[in-house]
């Protein structure tokens, strides 16, 4: 739940790092121990990269939500300035919903969703999207797969997340469509790549290597 310091809140969706039930598709190629692995250095990176205590609350909302699992998320994670919620719903988008709704109740002005799949998010993106809330009712940063690494609100609407098709390349244009037929405002932030197959894992480093050479 935010608390009185600030209005903006950071959701983060996160999964604990269980061989065999995370990037399922990179483990076809690296296995379902190492994909795991993958994932966990992932999120602790993507969770370092965002925080920023002094612009916006972060809450981990995390699965599987059985009341054991968070104390292990915690020592995972290793963030006391977080808060850590379990994922509430039956699908992806009752979830996100769900913790829209647990964020505007809790006064929250404006919130921001991320996952852990994508590495290029940093605090700089989600105070860019918290920015662009304030002109616009939601902000989307699309992803090169078709679907988004991130979604904003300055209020709670479960409309945009019904009926859609989710872990699909229409998640993003099924999403905007749903924005128009509700009438709201939108504005996309950069398309950036998620990690979710060897070839985007491959492509990552790639960019990484060539940034570092031309920065030398």
């Amino acid at each position: 739940m935010a608390n009185n310091k600030t209005k903006n809140t950071l959701i983060v969706f996160l999964k604990y790092p269980e061989a065999g039930k995370v990037k399922t598709r990179l483990a076809k190629d690296l296995g379902d121990q190492r994909a795991a692995e993958i994932y966990s250095e992932m999120s602790l990176e993507i969770i370092n990269n965002v925080l920023d205590t002094s612009s916006y609350n972060t809450i981990i909302f995390y699965d599987p939500p059985e009341k054991e699992k968070e104390n292990e998320i915690r020592n995972w994670i290793g963030k006391k300035e977080v808060q850590y919620l379990p994922q509430v719903g039956n699908t992806l988008g009752d979830k996100i919903s769900n913790a829209f709704k647990e964020v505007f109740s809790s006064k929250s002005k404006r919130a921001v969703i991320i996952g852990t799949d994508c590495t290029d998010v940093t605090s700089e993106t989600i105070t860019q999207a918290i920015k662009s809330l304030t002109d616009v009712d939601v902000v989307l940063g699309p992803a090169v797969d078709g679907g988004y690494y991130l979604l904003g609100l300055n209020n709670h609407t479960p409309e945009i997340f019904k009926g859609i098709k989710w872990s699909t390349e229409s998640v993003l244009n099924q999403t905007i469509e749903k924005i128009k037929e509700n009438k709201l405002s939108y504005e996309l932030l950069n398309t950036l790549q998620d990690i979710d197959t060897l070839d985007d894992l491959n492509t990552r480093f790639e960019s990484f290597y060539k940034t570092a050479e031309s920065n030398s």
